[in-house]
């Protein structure tokens, strides 16, 4: 399975794998980063490699194992730039961040799996996205987001959800969780856990699209005709770990159920309602 045919459930997992090393490299170097100069200073680089097992496609009942690479550049915890797009924290005050992002993707290839076929290709294109994260505590952030494909489906995925990362330390009552800033303690963090749940809504286009059986797609793949609206999608839920390897080496693991709801799930496409991802990735920060 190339990196093209990662389901959008793998894909999140990916991204979050990054992410979590991304912040984590970024906290434990927080102040040691720029030296207010400008320049190549003001920015952070990553680089990642991992392996994903993952679903042939977001209902599959059978998995496939990919290698992928991962990038991403970060100007001034601003501005990041990724092999997923490009994207900017357009507002980040008192604990609430905003963001918008423009990527490509969001499609499925009829060659992904022997059940799909004759279904067609769903085309890949332009996606933008519009993000929120509000800090509730210490470690506990709510999270909104909207991906609109224009494109391909050209439907909308509203995703709404929880997310937090506990250092070890703080399980076993090493340290203590006095609501310090996750700067003050990276150095002491080592090992952290990080899990997360979240709901999907998806509106009529997308879901016809992923989930539907239109006539001509009936009497091409055999399967019966069938209409998908808009609703909840799925539900999620992740766990996993990351862990810093000196200053600059990172390693985490994620692994995430989605279970699809509605329309979805009752899908003549759909060959099992729960669906499981795992991401294991190595990252290096410069």
């Amino acid at each position: 399975m190339n990196s093209k045919s990662l389901n959008r459930a793998a894909l999140a997992v990916v991204g979050t794998c990054l992410a979590v090393f991304a912040g984590q490299a970024t906290a434990q170097s927080a102040g040691n980063g720029t030296d207010g100069t400008g320049g190549w200073n003001d920015w952070d680089f990553y680089l990642g490699a991992g392996v994903a097992y993952a679903p042939e496609y977001e209902g599959s009942d059978k998995q496939e194992t990919s290698a992928f690479p991962a990038f991403e550049a970060v100007w001034r915890d601003t501005l990041v730039v990724s092999g997923n797009g490009i994207g900017a924290f357009v507002y980040d005050r008192n604990g609430l961040r905003m963001s918008a992002a423009l990527g490509y993707g969001g499609g499925r290839e009829e060659s992904d799996s022997g059940h799909l076929r004759g279904l067609g290709d769903i085309e890949d294109g332009a996606v933008v996205s519009l993000g929120a994260q509000l800090d509730l505590g210490p470690r506990v952030t709510a999270t909104a987001d909207v991906n609109t494909f224009l494109k391909g489906s050209k439907g909308t995925v509203v995703s709404l959800g929880l997310q937090s990362q506990v250092p070890f330390g703080v399980i076993r009552g090493a340290l203590s969780p006095t609501g310090k800033r996750y700067d003050d303690v990276a150095g002491q963090q080592g090992l952290a856990l990080v899990g997360g749940v979240s709901v999907d809504w998806a509106n009529d286009n997308y879901n016809q699209s992923f989930f539907g059986v239109s006539a001509a797609q009936s009497a091409s793949s055999g399967l019966r005709q069938y209409s998908a609206g808009a609703g909840l999608k799925s539900v999620n839920a992740e766990i996993g770990f990351s862990q810093t390897l000196g200053n600059n080496w990172g390693l985490t693991g994620i692994v995430q159920y989605s279970r699809l709801l509605g329309d979805a799930k009752d899908s003549p496409v759909v060959k099992s309602e729960g669906n499981y991802s795992a991401v294991l990735a190595v990252g290096y920060r410069f």
